[in-house]
């Protein structure tokens, strides 16, 4: 007599299969978790220090109004990402700006005084073409006279003087006047005598 004798055969999951199935649970529960997060539920204090990097932040998100004062070092800038339009008025001072930062084209015209000029830092190949202006004049004898030269349009009188033709012609004045000198003398000669002034004119 012959008796039949039924087999179980075990059943044991691919490696294959089981990460398939885990990835599709995660993929559902994941769903599932993020629909239950009500909106703006999420804030600070749910947030651990340091999780949240550059590439979880949208484009402009973070602000000025969000940025706590001082806490931005100059490690944090771009380089060339700040500007003119973002300094404000007089926020700088000599410790902010770097070694030979500061070209002609960042200063403007008539923007700097004696007190921002260092010891000799003016030679006089920062200075413009010096040029001598002269104007002469005559003297009757035992009669004063005086005479005037101006600079040219574009210069700046630097300074002047004035010279006779002859001893015995006597200065009584020279001073600047204007843009320009003013020479004054007396004829004491006995002659017709001569004087000039003399202007030292900058070009600009």
């Amino acid at each position: 007599m012959t008796h039949k004798t039924n087999k179980t055969r075990s059943f044991r999951p691919s490696p294959a299969l089981v990460i398939s199935c885990l990835a599709l649970f995660l993929a559902l529960t994941g769903s599932a978790f993020a629909v239950g997060i009500a909106k703006n539920s999420v804030r600070s204090a749910q947030i651990v220090d340091g999780t949240v990097r550059t590439l979880d932040l949208r484009d402009n998100a973070v602000n000025a109004p969000k940025i706590a004062a001082n806490a931005v070092g100059s490690e944090e800038i771009a380089e060339n990402a700040v500007e003119s339009p973002e300094v404000a008025l007089d926020s700088l001072t000599n410790q902010d700006l770097g070694a030979a930062s500061v070209a002609s084209s960042e200063v403007a015209d008539q923007a700097l005084s004696a007190s921002d000029l260092g010891s000799d830092s003016v030679a006089a190949s920062e200075l413009g073409t010096v040029t001598v202006r002269t104007n002469a004049t005559t003297i009757a004898k035992d009669a004063n006279g005086s005479v005037s030269v101006n600079c040219a349009a574009g210069e700046q009188v630097l300074g002047g003087g004035g010279q006779p033709s002859h001893f015995g012609t006597e200065m009584t004045s020279s001073r600047p006047s204007g843009n320009g000198w003013l020479y004054q003398a007396q004829n004491k000669t006995g002659g017709t005598e001569t004087i000039t002034a003399f202007a030292l004119c900058l070009s600009n």
